[in-house]
């Protein structure tokens, strides 16, 4: 290594350090970003609903009980059909359980009794769920009913020929969204990061007027590039070593079955790539307000096309073929792959030379765009 490439290098360096809005994203994003996003999961929580029971009868008073917190917080007892519009509309509920007249003198008479479940589905997939979990609600409730009101015993119910579903949850038995939340939060801010140190430490020698400085200087183009970018990648390392070890792992309890080093050269050849398109951002911004918006923009398809918002079997085709274009959507199968599966990079070997691939055609071409700059 020059002397003079050394020099470059503690100049970047002494740089990022004296930038303290730059590291204060940098390790919030590492930390605090990272833990909110696991205080926020998929389950439901606190759903809103009311109730409007007609028949007021032991029975409706029986399956109104088994509506509860954590999952339903009842909003309010409705006493009329119009106060069902109201309620959603207004967005005060967010489903309302409507119990008939007659519910109670139905099942005594070994009839069925039907149940209207009115949800909001503005929000679809909360609805889905909110009905998944009224309807598990709804047949123990029936369940009982058939072994205590109708005298069917429970090894006349089981010999009941009925098709059922015994499902076995590998990787994550206790179905913690925190892991998965918290592990996509990293992902995403990281990306993020990553595009945005090696954009920054480009475009803030063009707002200072130091890029004509950089020109004269007895370098090429390629140190020049080297130095802006080597540095980054050191950080963005350090960031994600404090997020794992001091967030992720011993906070988050998020499980590393997987090899941390193989995690880390992973992560090392996502930097590289997120770092070609940092230098093209830098090659259009001329200073850090455009350099922050073309990254937002930039950071939005990426993140749709990784497969973490909709999944890829979920898009149209010529969408899911654009998928194989964003680099997030390696790191996304790898990270997950190692962390909660445990697996080895040997075994993920075609995502691994995949995201290798990309990386490399994506810093080729934003090295093409930085030399123009010195051409």
């Amino acid at each position: 290594m020059s002397f003079k490439f050394y020099t470059l290098l503690k100049k970047e360096f002494l740089q990022f350090s004296r930038n303290a809005m730059l590291v204060g994203i940098v390790l919030y994003g590492a930390t605090l970003d990272v833990w909110m996003a696991a205080q926020v999961t998929g389950d439901l929580q606190n759903f809103p609903i009311a109730i409007y029971d007609q028949d007021k009868s032991q029975k409706s008073l029986e399956l109104v009980s088994k509506i509860r917190p954590p999952h339903f917080i009842i909003h309010s007892h409705i006493d009329c059909e119009k106060e069902i519009e109201r309620l959603i509309l207004s967005d005060e509920v967010g489903a309302v359980l409507v119990i008939p007249r007659r519910f109670q003198s139905q099942i005594d008479s070994q009839k069925s009794g039907p149940i209207q479940v009115i949800l909001d589905a503005t929000t679809s997939n909360t609805a889905e769920i909110a009905a998944g979990y009224l309807a598990a609600i709804l047949v123990d409730y029936s369940t009982r009913i058939l072994v205590k009101e109708w005298q069917v015993s429970t090894v006349s119910f089981k010999l009941i020929p009925t098709a059922t579903m015994v499902p076995r949850f590998c990787f994550n038995d206790n179905l913690n969204d925190r892991w998965l939340m918290a592990l996509q939060e990293f992902f995403t801010i990281f990306t993020l990061i990553a595009i945005l140190l090696s954009a920054t430490a480009m475009v803030n020698e063009k707002q200072f007027g130091t890029i004509e400085q950089l020109m004269v200087t007895p370098v090429t183009p390629m140190e020049i590039m080297l130095a802006k970018i080597l540095p980054m990648i050191v950080v963005f390392l350090l960031a994600a070593f404090i997020s794992i070890y001091t967030v992720l792992v011993p906070v988050l309890e998020v499980p590393l079955r997987g090899s941390a080093l193989e995690f880390l050269l992973v992560t090392t050849v996502f930097c590289f790539t997120s770092s070609g398109l940092g230098l093209l951002v830098s090659t259009v911004s001329n200073n850090l307000s455009e350099t922050v918006l073309l990254t937002l923009l930039l950071l939005f398809p990426i993140l749709f096309l990784s497969g973490s918002w909709v999944p890829p079997e979920a898009m149209p085709r010529w969408l899911g073929l654009l998928v194989q274009l964003s680099p997030l959507k390696y790191y996304l199968d790898l990270g997950l792959g190692i962390f909660l599966k445990g697996n080895s990079l040997a075994f993920m070997w075609k995502d691994f030379a995949s995201l290798i691939g990309l990386g490399l055609v994506i810093f080729w071409i934003g090295v093409v765009r930085f030399r123009k700059m010195f051409g």
